[in-house]
């Protein structure tokens, strides 16, 4: 699935503000010139909340080209819009037999990270693509789509610097409970490696359920 947008550009979209009044936000396919893919994650209602208050829900677009720095906004023209274009690396990905509009199965735990004091965002890729995904895929059974966006630079005025964004897909809940880790010793070898390239106190996840509205 992810070879069709090989020659794409991807912004991924923090959109913050309040909720309607029945809590649940609808949000349409924009008509963006080029736009050639566009999913929609929104906070799970039905587990305890782990993003801060103000993410309403997290948007990823691939275009055929550079992204217009205006776009995020006109795509949510009601709402304050963090955008960062990302270099995408997909090391797992899931066979899509769904249709568009449909809410994909399971959950997604959306990590935005930053890298840990005295390492520059190079260097913290390069330790997440050659050190750290060895490390996960051994110690992370469960995972059913697994991607690391490095963010090339912010396109939103005055958004929160970040530097890589991750992307973990579970195939139900169970999964994420029970088959995050394979053992408590992959837990703590997983935790260690984190602690060598990531800030692990400035960061933020949500955990998200995701609608491709355009594959």
């Amino acid at each position: 699935m992810s070879e069709a947008r090989a020659n794409s550009t991807k912004t991924v979209c923090v959109v913050r503000g309040p909720l309607p009044a029945d809590g649940t936000p609808e949000f349409t396919l924009p008509d963006e010139p080029g736009l050639e893919a566009f999913a929609i994650h929104l906070p799970c209602a039905d587990e305890p909340a782990e993003h801060p208050d103000d993410v309403t829900a997290v948007a990823m677009a691939w275009l055929d080209g550079p992204p217009d720095p205006a776009a995020p906004q006109r795509w949510f023209p009601d709402a304050h819009v963090d955008a960062y274009l990302v270099d995408e690396h997909v090391r797992v990905d899931y066979n899509k037999d769904w249709p568009d509009g449909i809410e994909s199965p399971g959950v997604r735990r959306i990590s935005f990270v930053r890298a840990a004091p005295g390492l520059s965002r190079g260097e913290m890729a390069r330790h997440w693509s050659d050190v750290h995904w060895p490390i996960a895929r051994v110690h992370h059974p469960g995972l059913w789509r697994y991607v690391q966006n490095v963010v090339v630079e912010p396109i939103t005025p005055d958004a929160p610097a970040v530097d890589g964004i991750a992307e973990l897909h579970f195939r139900s809940i169970a999964d994420l409970r029970d088959r995050f880790y394979d053992s408590d010793e992959g837990r703590q070898i997983v935790a260690e490696d984190v602690r060598a390239f990531l800030d692990r106190g400035a960061g933020w996840r949500v955990l998200a359920r995701e609608t491709w509205l355009r594959s």
